[in-house]
């Protein structure tokens, strides 16, 4: 299978994880440049449908999924994929923005109530829209069993299936002069209660939806970067699907 999205940098803060990714020459740019890779996405979830979407002037992500940029559907099919571990907790957010309008070069920025699950989700994000866009086939992706993978590698690491508490503050503002692809969005879904346990499909996961990336991490004694972002607020946190 091509690889079609590179994922170059992945930069992680106390409330962010910001991933550099790049879009192959032979992958198509928008999502209408290969309408029937759109519907095989569209067919494995199409819960993306009815997010809320303001970045491209509709109020939902369906208005738009026919005709637009692929790093836009890459973070949209990221959140899905957090919505179903149900252990995103409060998770916010996505935006896309393009970079410095450098051709197929694009940031996608995701509030982070935990960097390994958001970092898990991302990658199996890009694994699911490679198969999609290469023609599909055999084996499909089990969606629920990559959720079932990522709720698998979070526990292995922390021990624990519990949701990540709320953000205190709303995230950090934006460039109000950057190319904005994917706004904001937010959906209530319900959380777990808690003590409960999230309820988990029997397939296992494939093996290969979780490859490794390379992450840079902010040490806390250090400054922090100046934030591309900065300019307009990310709303604060609730829970999407």
């Amino acid at each position: 299978m091509a690889q079609l999205i590179d994922i170059r940098k992945v930069t992680i803060t106390s409330r962010t994880l910001a991933a550099e990714v790049c879009i192959a020459d032979e992958a198509p740019l928008f999502t209408g440049d290969d309408p029937e890779g759109t519907d095989r996405i569209v067919d494995l979830m199409p819960q993306i449908a009815d997010h809320a979407c303001y970045g491209d002037g509709g109020a939902t992500f369906g208005e738009v999924l026919g005709d637009t940029e692929l790093a836009h559907l890459l973070e949209h099919v990221t959140v899905e994929l957090l919505a179903r571990t149900n252990l995103a907790g409060d998770i916010a957010s996505g935006q896309t923005r393009t970079i410095d309008d450098i051709d197929r070069l694009y940031e996608v920025r995701f509030a982070c109530p935990d960097d390994v699950l958001v970092a898990g989700a991302l990658s199996s994000a890009c694994w699911v829209i490679d198969w999609a866009y290469t023609g599909g086939g055999d084996p499909e992706p089990d969606i629920d069993a990559i959720a079932s993978g990522l709720v698998g590698l979070v526990q292995s690491l922390d021990g624990t299936a519990e949701a990540a508490p709320a953000a205190e503050e709303p995230e950090e503002a934006f460039d109000p002069d950057a190319t904005i692809i994917g706004g904001p969005f937010v959906e209530e879904a319900a959380a777990p209660e808690a003590g409960e346990e999230p309820e988990l499909p029997a397939e296992e996961p494939a093996e290969d939806v979780q490859p490794e990336l390379p992450v840079e991490e902010q040490a806390e004694d250090e400054p922090e970067e100046e934030d591309p972002w900065a300019g307009e607020d990310m709303p604060a946190p609730q829970f999407v699907r």
